[in-house]
């Protein structure tokens, strides 16, 4: 089998090998911003288009993007004057709207804007505004730190999501070790929808589609939540939630999103479940990683 050295993302946008091991230091001040909300994953391999690449080490986010993070990043836009940027990041509530077979008219309403969702993951928007908020995190996160400890914070590269969604065991179905969508105790390891089989078909392009409203939705906090909060269900070994299901998310390689979300049925979070991005979506939402800059 072809192997191929897979080094990471730089700040231009190449490859890189980096000449020093990425690996939490508790000295250097920008890693203990990390500690608690980025989870660590060493070097690894993973098999990717038939080929074994070597996936550098970097640090990823504990959970997607959630509303009250990403609203922080709006309001700082409109603070600082910067409102092109703006228009570009804002989050599109009418998504809502276009889910097909269901009224989530409330959900548009006040997903984005209640306090009570601060913690669920911000969805409806587009890979410009993922890729905006990921530059303003950058540049908040590096403030006050010396140069040389400088990040860059970003939307991971597949193989990236894919290392720390499989961990210690390639080509592993979901992000913990089953087959199975429930633990010994009966209870539910992600959030998918529940629909009869009978009632999935497949469109021209050849995504899922759920053709009836015989639909169970696992998030159920209130009687109209069909997405979880971002930190909910079970971490893998990295300490990272909701991998599988919940919201799909961005990667950095074009039109693709990957992990399924609330939307698809449980054959269908799989780690390698990938489908075409094509704009912002209720069902799709954002998570980043962090790598150094050479």
């Amino acid at each position: 089998m072809k192997k191929i050295r897979y080094s990471i993302f730089s700040a231009l946008i190449v490859f890189v090998a980096l000449s020093f091991t990425f690996e939490f230091d508790s000295t250097n001040s920008i890693f203990k911003k990390l500690k608690n909300d980025f989870g660590y994953v060493p070097s690894g391999k993973v098999k990717l288009n038939d080929s074994e690449l070597t996936v550098q080490a970097f640090y990823i986010a504990k959970t997607v993007v959630t509303n009250g993070e990403y609203k922080v990043f709006l309001d700082d836009l409109i603070a600082t004057g910067q409102i092109e940027k703006y228009k570009l990041a804002k989050i599109d509530s009418t998504g809502w709207y276009t889910v097909p077979n269901n009224n989530f008219e409330k959900l548009g309403e006040s997903y984005h804007l209640q306090t009570e969702y601060e913690s669920y993951p911000v969805v409806n928007v587009t890979k410009e505004g993922a890729t905006l908020y990921c530059e303003w995190y950058t540049a908040k996160m590096n403030e006050g730190i010396p140069k040389e400890e400088h990040l860059i914070f970003r939307l991971p590269q597949k193989a990236e999501w894919l290392r720390a969604a499989e961990g210690s065991e390639p080509n592993k179905i979901y992000t913990w070790n089953s087959l199975y969508l429930r633990n010994n105790q009966g209870k539910y390891l992600a959030n998918f929808v529940s629909t009869p089989q009978s009632s999935i078909t497949r469109n021209e392009a050849g995504d899922l589609e759920i053709v009836t409203n015989q639909v169970k939705y696992l998030s159920k906090i209130n009687t109209m939540d069909v997405i979880s909060p971002a930190k909910s269900y079970y971490p893998n070994e990295f300490d990272v939630y909701n991998m599988n299901g919940n919201v799909a998310e961005l990667l950095a390689d074009p039109n693709e999103v990957i992990g399924g979300s609330w939307y698809d049925p449980g054959f269908d979070i799989k780690n390698r479940s990938v489908k075409k991005y094509s704009g912002a979506s209720a069902t799709v939402g954002f998570r980043i990683v962090a790598t150094a800059i050479n």
